[in-house]
């Protein structure tokens, strides 16, 4: 036997096709495992259940995941959130591009899944690291199938929001030679996405009403009555922004393997996978700069202290541009080898995987709508927003018009650019002995290493065309046209070329009823544009600004290393293990399972750089001293360099008990960790100063963090029918005894102060603060929940009917946090003992019919609202409301190798929806549209 299908028993060797024989299969393994574990299968090679493993996922009891684009992209289980899970390729780690230790299931191509694991319950055997779940994702292997076999599909994709279609193909072949010890699978796979995401979102809250608490009006901002309020503040938005994002994303894969097994006492298998995911995307939009107090002319709050109306005058609309192309690509090679003597099984597994991005683009661009005539003279105008709804209206009057492209003007740029890089290196020895001694049937031991490396650059520089400055190596490239705050009265001045602009589509949020804007001025050509913003560069250096000539002759937009942005992580971690698997007998019922304990010992090397202020000093722009007073800072770069090292033992046993007839009766108990992800842990500090107000705010990384630790238990009931219906009840129990979490730290700041600065806050009776907001280990709390699941088939309908099944399964989670510290800020809802990321309810719903021919499966998934941060925006918690989404699909076998299919992905074409503290403080309203495939498959 193979020592690690005894965590995956393999396939049957069986060909099956269809709904019905892909989850019998993933019931079996259910039932057929050592530990309490979920699986998908896919229904026959190079045919996975759904277009993205994740997708399928969220099929099992517990699973829920984030959409990116509206592609399944990370998955949590029982609530804990990507990073508490653990997610495997053929039992190894694939390196990411993110940064940390979650995994994004957009880069495997479906067709090259042969199915999938989610373990639930540690044992000592699997690689420590996952609170939530430990997930295997299987390729497919050509042994498990033998002969020759050749599959391939194509299709064409249509997003609805978009109104673009793009084609996929696939391709499949497999086949076994001498006298089937030996055989080769190569994949390979395209898919082309054109796809628009329509976004309304606020932010910068803090920043609202003089420093995050205030009324726009003073004494003349109105209550719900229409009376000045008796509150003393309010809370409301810094920006509001709607806005679209175009993206174009290519993602090519292939992978080979080789297998050979010359007895039934050897076999070798070497696996290679590569995958390239290409993304370009252009976002444009409105923004509304809600920070100026002086331009109110009217303001309405709530009774609890939220914005409901403003109208702000002559002040201009932004148009926010965002711009960006990342290129990413993984490598994974995998060599395995198991050798059986006797009672003696040793596997040795060596695997390499890189994971390289890089990604360029002006991040945070914006324009502007003039209130100025030809003439110079600025025009009476007003921006009105009522914000009952949760898409507020806008509308404008006067002089604004969001759809007149001829009053657009070039404001500001920032550029920047990043490459990151993931390095994974894992050795593995396993060895089993059958000694068959009372009721120990085998020792398990084995030992592993892993080595991991993060490196990740920033690039950037700083140009300020007001201020004729210049900082090369701040992270993003800054270029202003016109004063940022007034705007400049020449109206020449930021105009473009007429090929750079145009209308967007009047389809913004398209089936979302409110009088907002539904088309505005969007950049046509974004080559063209950064060549007319490069010309105003070039044009300022013609006029004698000569300091400008070296970014002049390389481009404005050329980039220089960025130290507060680079960072470097080294992790070594060793871990050995023994595990005792057991059998026996408990009267008339069989009994088995594991008991086992694993060591972990992790060593992390951190490097990266402090941006520290060497003095705050008071901005020349400050000239209406003491109302207005503006922050200025000298900075300087240091560098950082931290060495940790971490020692866990984490017990584990596992138990089962076969009470006939189909019942099994599960439970478990095991200690187990989640390391921080490495991003969380890279050496940074920056600090930075309020532009207005007295604070000077602290960010970055915790270079310290040690790993969120659980004890946890799990009981479970599992009933297995003749006709492979599947039935189960089970109870999970976590007690977080370490957590992670933003904690914000307030307090007087002792760094350098200029004297002008100091007595200018002095004059307002204002001393200089710091606000910390950094990731810090603190008591963790509790979590427990049951879950339900049923696969049912209707055997007993007659005819046509007796193919209908349904497959469903709930889930209920509940979280505790005593030692949560509360927010304590007026007019800020405190959210209470609950963990972040936790819903209490969630739901899947699948109905599927399957016979003869025809295939048809209708899937509705639902997640329960839960907080998604208790610091969203730096001040408020944010939540995420509830979410389902209704997915079909339906395929029918035109010859036995030829399937014809057809699939809707959120058909309803839901939104999600996110808001600060309460319900009336919208974040986000995102929608994403509605997705539909159309192919077709054949098979020899």
């Amino acid at each position: 036997m193979v020592a690690q299908d005894e965590v995956s028993p393999p396939m049957e060797e069986v060909v099956v096709e269809g709904i019905r024989a892909s989850l019998s299969r993933a019931a079996d393994r259910k039932r057929d495992a050592n530990v309490i574990q979920d699986s998908i299968v896919a229904e026959d090679i190079g045919k996975f259940p759904d277009q993205n493993v994740a997708e399928s996922l969220q099929r099992i009891a517990g699973v829920s995941i984030s959409r990116v684009n509206g592609e399944g992209s990370q998955v949590s289980v029982r609530s804990f959130g990507p990073e508490f899970n653990v997610v495997k390729l053929n039992h190894r780690t694939l390196a990411t591009v993110n940064g940390g230790r979650s995994f994004d299931f957009q880069i495997l191509p479906s067709e090259l899944i042969g199915g999938a694991d989610v373990i639930k319950t540690p044992s000592a055997d699997l690689s420590a690291g996952s609170i939530g779940a430990y997930i295997n994702v299987r390729t497919a292997r050509p042994l498990d199938n033998a002969g020759f076999h050749a599959t391939g599909s194509t299709k064409l994709n249509y997003h609805g929001l978009a109104e673009d279609s793009n084609p996929e193909a696939a391709g499949v072949v497999s086949n076994t030679f001498a006298d089937d010890t030996f055989g080769v699978l190569v994949g390979v796979s395209f898919k082309e996405t054109d796809g628009r995401i329509d976004n309304y979102r606020t932010s910068h809250w803090h920043q609202y009403a003089s420093g995050g608490f205030g009324l726009p009006m003073g004494d003349d901002t109105l209550g719900e009555d229409g009376n000045p309020t008796s509150l003393e503040g309010s809370r409301g938005p810094g920006r509001t922004i709607f806005n679209m994002v175009d993206e174009n994303r290519e993602r090519t894969g292939g992978n080979v393997v080789l297998q050979w097994e010359p007895s039934e006492n050897f076999s070798s298998t070497f696996d290679a996978l590569y995958t390239k995911l290409d993304r370009e995307f252009l976002g444009s939009g409105l923004q509304v700069p809600m920070q100026h107090l002086g331009k109110y002319t009217r303001a309405v709050v709530s009774d609890s202290g939220t914005l409901l109306e403003a109208t702000i005058a002559d002040t201009d609309v932004e148009m926010n541009v965002d711009y960006g192309l990342q290129e990413s690509t993984t490598a994974a090679y995998g060599w395995n080898s198991v050798f059986n003597s006797g009672n003696l099984t040793l596997e040795v597994d060596a695997s390499w995987s890189r994971a390289e991005s890089t990604f360029e683009g002006d991040n945070t661009t914006a324009l502007h709508y003039t209130r100025f005539d030809e003439n110079g003279v600025a025009q009476p105008s007003e921006i009105i927003l009522d914000y009952r709804n949760d898409i507020p209206s806008l509308s404008t009057t006067g002089s604004l018009d969001v759809t007149d492209i001829s009053k657009v003007r070039a404001a500001w740029q920032r550029y920047a650019a990043s490459e990151s890089e993931d390095e994974v290196k894992e050795l593995k020895l396993d060895a089993l002995y059958e000694i068959d001694v009372g009721v120990i049937k085998s020792v398990k031991a084995g030992a592993a290493y892993a080595g991991r490396t993060i490196e990740f650059n920033e690039f950037g520089t700083e140009f300020d065309a007001e201020t004729g400055g210049a900082d090369w190596g701040g992270g993003g490239a800054v270029m202003w046209i016109g004063d940022g705050s007034t705007w400049n009265p020449d109206t020449n001045l930021g105009v473009l070329p007429a090929d750079v602009l145009e209308l967007s589509d009047s389809n913004f949020m398209d089936g979302e009823g409110g009088n907002f804007p539904r088309e505005w001025v969007q950049i046509a050509d974004h080559e063209a544009y950064r060549a007319a913003t490069q010309a105003y560069l070039e044009q300022a250096v013609a006029n004698g600004d000569d300091w400008r000539a070296a970014l002049v002759n390389a481009g404005w937009d050329t980039v220089y290393p960025g130290a507060g942005g680079s960072y470097g992580n080294e992790e070594d971690t060793v871990a050995a293990y023994v595990q005792l698997n057991l059998e026996g007998e408990l009267g008339d019922y069989a009994w088995s399972g594991n008991l086992g304990g694993r060591y972990v010992s992790i060593e992390n090397a951190a490097s990266g750089t402090a941006s520290t202020i060497d003095l705050l000093t008071l901005n020349e722009q400050s000239s209406d001293l003491p109302e207005k007073v503006h922050n200025a800072a000298i900075t300087s770069a240091k560098s950082l360099t931290f060495e940790t090292s971490e020692e866990y033992f984490l017990p584990s046993v596992n138990f089962s008990l076969n009470l006939n007839n189909g019942n099994y009766l599960r439970a478990a108990a095991a200690k187990t960790i989640t390391q921080p992800s490495l991003a969380d842990k890279r050496a940074s500090l920056n600090e930075s100063p309020g532009l207005e107000n007295p604070t000077v705010t602290i960010a970055g990384s915790n270079p310290l963090l040690e790993s969120y630790r659980v004890n946890q238990f799990d009981l479970s009931f599992e009933h297995y029918a003749d006709n492979g219906s599947a039935y189960s009840v089970g109870y999970f129990y976590k007690d977080i005894s370490d957590f992670i979490s933003t904690l914000t730290t307030v307090g007087p700041w002792d760094g350098p102060i200029a004297q002008d600065l100091a007595d200018a806050y002095a004059a307002n009776g204002q001393t200089v603060i710091f606000q910390s907001e950094r990731k810090e280990n603190r008591p963790g709390g509790k979590v427990q929940g049951i879950e339900l699941g049923v696969l049912h088939y209707f055997d007993n309908l007659p005819g046509i009917w007796s193919g209908l099944g349904i497959q469903a399964n709930y889930t209920y989670a509940d979280s505790e946090d005593k030692d949560a510290a509360p927010i304590n800020l007026p007019l800020v809802p405190e959210p209470g003992n609950v963990l972040e990321g936790f819903a209490k309810n969630s739901y899947n719903l699948v109905g599927f019919y399957d016979k003869d021919r025809l295939q048809a499966r209708i899937a509705y998934n639902w997640r329960d609202e839960f907080m998604n941060s208790r610091s969203g925006d730096g001040l408020q918690p944010e939540y995420t409301d509830a979410y389902g989404q209704l997915d079909l699909s339906l395929s029918y076998d035109v010859t036995d190798n030829v399937t014809a299919a057809f699939e809707a992905i959120n058909v309803t074409n839901e939104t999600r929806l996110q808001y600060f503290g309460q319900r009336d403080r919208v974040s986000l309203v995102q929608m994403s549209g509605t997705r539909y495939q159309l192919g077709i498959r054949a098979s020899f």
